[in-house]
């Protein structure tokens, strides 16, 4: 499975690899059926989509933001160890911490955690969308302050972090680029060299591996 898990980080480091759902949604699903060929794959949202349910993809109704759905979701599932797990949901950083420090202690040992679409949406940050939060600080920024000091940035709305610092083996962020500028040289119509802009604190997705 390692092997799999090495290019799965790989898939996730890419654009390329971002699958968009369209209309009734469920591209992501689809895509892992396709790249997983042997895999179980459980499917979690807020509104019902049997739709996607075959052979392999099972998909269970839940907000997971509420601890009770969570413990229903994990209980329907047999309670079983997950290799992979991808929060795609609402992107609200509550429902990050809360998902990710509860899904963390039924991830195997060498488990990917996956979060998607980090964003500058807590606490100072401004935001007042629906995938905002301001009582509690970005989970970018509190998984960054992981990695520079050892501990969480609060406030956050993690669950037991002292079993997530002695399980968190790494975490890795992707950082897409804000802007790429290319130098010729026209004299031999030849590209000398790419330059790519990255902004700071725009990290987009992040992988932690558990140890």
């Amino acid at each position: 499975m390692s092997q799999s898990l090495t290019e799965l980080a790989n898939l996730y480091a890419t654009d390329k690899g971002i699958v968009h759902g369209r209309n009734t949604g469920g591209a992501s699903l689809r895509m892992w059926y396709d790249y997983f060929h042997n895999a179980k794959i459980f499917g979690m949202d807020v509104n019902p989509c049997s739709y996607l349910d075959n052979d392999r993809i099972k998909t269970f109704v839940a907000d997971q933001g509420k601890i009770e759905d969570l413990d229903a979701f994990v209980e329907a599932t047999g309670g079983i160890e997950f290799d992979v797990i991808v929060d795609d949901g609402s992107h609200r950083p509550d429902h990050q911490q809360v998902s990710f420090s509860y899904f963390f202690k039924h991830l195997k040992s060498g488990g990917l955690y996956f979060i998607e679409d980090l964003a500058s949406n807590g606490l100072g940050d401004g935001g007042n969308d629906r995938i905002a939060c301001d009582n509690i600080r970005n989970t970018r920024t509190v998984l960054k302050h992981y990695l520079q000091h050892g501990n969480f940035a609060e406030p956050n709305a993690l669950i037991d972090q002292a079993y997530l610092s002695e399980h968190i083996d790494y975490i890795g962020f992707h950082v897409p680029p804000r802007k790429i500028k290319y130098v010729f040289k026209p004299s031999i119509r030849r590209l000398l060299k790419k330059v790519v802009y990255y902004k700071i604190d725009q990290e987009g997705l992040c992988v932690i591996r558990k140890r």
